[in-house]
């Protein structure tokens, strides 16, 4: 099934760049999965109505593009601890690599729905809501202990 939204050549590398890693590590065949590549464009354009009609090469455009790469990332997020070296060593020192991909598959998510975010501010703006609703947190005052 061709890419719906990444269309164009080297989007590979642009996951892989937001990931951390390289090619050996991430190959395109990996990439290129079902699994990731068209579950990612699946799970954007399910939250995005009329996605077929925001203009390429635009600004809009270019959010949809970044959600569908972060998407992708936090697909292979679990994966990641499996194709990564757990150590480093050389002649004279060697070092523990360790990264959370848990705490990494969280910021890509929340990147992304920032990035749906603008991408709604752009391409839909009367569907918002006018005033969005907030709160303080405020903390107690007992004027008796001043």
């Amino acid at each position: 099934m061709p890419n719906r939204i990444l269309i164009n050549e080297g989007y590979e590398d642009r996951i892989r760049s937001r990931m951390g890693v390289s090619e050996p590590y991430l190959p395109n065949e990996d990439i290129n999965k079902p699994d990731i590549i068209t579950i990612a464009e699946a799970n954007i354009i399910s939250m995005i109505p009329g996605y077929e009609n925001i203009a390429i090469g635009g600004d809009s455009r270019a959010y949809l593009e970044t959600a569908v790469v972060l998407e992708c990332c936090i697909l292979l997020s679990p994966s990641m601890s499996a194709r990564l070296p757990k150590k480093e060593g050389g002649p004279h020192a060697s070092h523990e690599l360790y990264i959370n991909w848990d705490n990494k598959k969280a910021e890509f998510k929340e990147e992304r729905d920032s990035y749906i975010g603008k991408l709604f501010e752009l391409e839909f703006p009367n569907d918002l809501p006018s005033s969005l609703p907030h709160f303080t947190v405020t903390y107690p005052i007992r004027k008796w202990l001043i």
